[in-house]
């Protein structure tokens, strides 16, 4: 009897603090956190937490579950924290009534496997995405007509401007970020490429390769131009002996990596340092890339290829690969977006402004979300909400959960990712609630227990 005094305190505090949460979430707005305005889960998380441990476990368990959801589909905060609510007394009702809370918990995944499936056959396509779908994210109609015109032109990326101004850039070509160190600012056409992961430091080892492209124009991208090379190189292009233009690839550890092995698939050559796959002095002209022109404009440079060759189409699955790994974050997602967008050619960015670095960095947040959310329509469709209306449901739990989801969702069209996801996201935190974080708040079950509850046993039944 002790024992079971304590798990339904446990399990009543965890969830507690899931209501907590689910609270301040499904308010409309933002919600300041240390003066700034966030409507992040864990932001929020860790100004609710208290001093019981159970209650801190269940604002923690909700806010794992509403950021994953926020963080893959863009948005949906309020959504899954409305229906995370409604669930959670759903459940207690019927856990009080009687009915086993392991038994709850497998009808409740039943019916989010039968509305997942529901949602992944009716979901349709849509080829032109109309900008008025992401103007409640923006809260700003050009700012969604930009999100569009720059995702039809390839991987859009989102940075903070310098500028108080929201604009949309589309470059043609491979960006580089960062000046020239050799060479003077301008365009070249028709320039031979060559990349070394190394520093270049000794003049006589790159002498040899000048020597036989003669007056051809020569781009180098290296880890650096130091010493004797970086002196007489810029004599020699200052008196026109030379056309040379050389630059510091920017990053730092594994991104300069991949940034050299990036370039090299997109001119067509290979990474050089100066012992593989030959000594500087031997590398021969047919070895280096080739690009249509470089343009260098101070605090960038822009290589323009030819992006139509089966090296880069590789390259660009292996990146698209690493995005569709759960285990990748949104940081290093956006950081693989723009390296397919440098790679393709053709990189749209849209810099986030603001008159303040808060403003900025909220610009910036919304607009991620929006660009996130617009990316998912487009590659799994909306579901109609007459659809969901219309949907007949099986059991009680099904039917609880689909009203719900009615409840939740107000547009029309809805992502049917961000539905699916949501089902996924909310229902499995609830399931964990009632099972496994019954389990972390109970005591006296031993290991043989554990393993008849995950296989979804009634182990308060069998010992009664």
């Amino acid at each position: 009897m002790i024992r079971k005094i304590k798990f339904e305190d446990g399990r009543k505090k965890m969830a507690e603090g899931i209501l907590s949460l689910c609270r301040v979430l499904s308010c409309e707005g933002q919600v300041m956190v240390n003066g700034a305005y966030s409507f992040a889960a864990s932001e929020v998380a860790g100004k609710l937490e208290g001093t019981d441990l159970f209650f801190n476990q269940g604002i923690r368990l909700a806010a794992a579950a509403i950021g994953e959801i926020n963080q893959a589909a863009g948005c949906g905060t309020g959504e899954s924290a409305r229906l995370a609510a409604q669930l959670l007394a759903y459940c207690e009702r019927k856990s009080a009534s009687g009915i086993s809370p392991v038994l709850l918990a497998r009808e409740l995944k039943a019916a989010a496997t039968a509305v997942e499936e529901f949602v992944g056959e009716k979901a349709i396509p849509l080829p032109d995405i109309n900008p008025d779908l992401i103007e409640g994210i923006t809260k700003d109609q050009r700012t969604a007509q930009m999100i569009v015109e720059g995702s039809e032109a390839g991987e859009l990326v989102v940075k903070e401007s310098m500028s108080g101004e929201t604009r949309l850039e589309i470059i043609k070509g491979m960006r580089l970020d960062g000046g020239l160190t050799v060479g003077a600012e301008g365009t070249v056409g028709d320039a031979l490429v060559l990349i070394v992961k190394t520093p270049i430091i000794s003049f006589s080892g790159i002498y040899p390769l000048l020597q036989k492209i003669g007056q051809q124009n020569l781009f180098i991208l290296a880890d650096g131009i130091e010493g004797e090379a970086l002196t007489l190189l810029s004599a020699n292009v200052k008196q026109n002996r030379i056309h040379v233009r050389a630059m510091k690839a920017p990053g730092i550890g594994r991104r300069k990596e991949d940034l050299f092995e990036d370039a090299a698939v997109y001119t067509d050559t290979m990474v050089f340092d100066g012992i593989y796959p030959c000594q500087m002095e031997e590398i021969s002209p047919a070895m280096l890339g080739r690009v249509k022109a470089v343009t260098a404009a101070g605090s960038y440079t822009i290589m323009k290829g030819n992006a139509d060759n089966s090296r880069i189409n590789r390259r660009i699955d292996g990146i698209k690969e690493r995005i569709g790994d759960p285990k990748t974050n949104y940081y290093d997602k956006q950081m693989l977006r723009g390296r397919i967008a440098g790679l393709m050619g053709c990189a749209p960015v849209i810099y986030a402004g603001g008159y303040t670095t808060v403003q900025a960095k909220e610009e910036k947040r919304r607009i991620e979300s929006a660009v996130a959310y617009y990316q998912t329509v487009k590659k799994f469709g909306v579901l109609k909400k007459d659809d969901l209306i219309n949907y007949q449901a099986g059991s009680e739990a099904e039917k609880y959960l689909t009203e719900s989801m009615k409840k939740c969702f107000q547009n029309e069209e809805i992502s049917a990712y961000l539905m699916i996801l949501t089902i996924q996201k909310i229902c499995g935190m609830i399931v964990m609630w009632l099972t496994t974080g019954a389990v972390m708040v109970s005591t006296g079950y031993d290991r043989e227990d554990l393993e008849l509850i995950k296989s979804g046993v009634d182990v308060e039944r069998l010992r009664s």
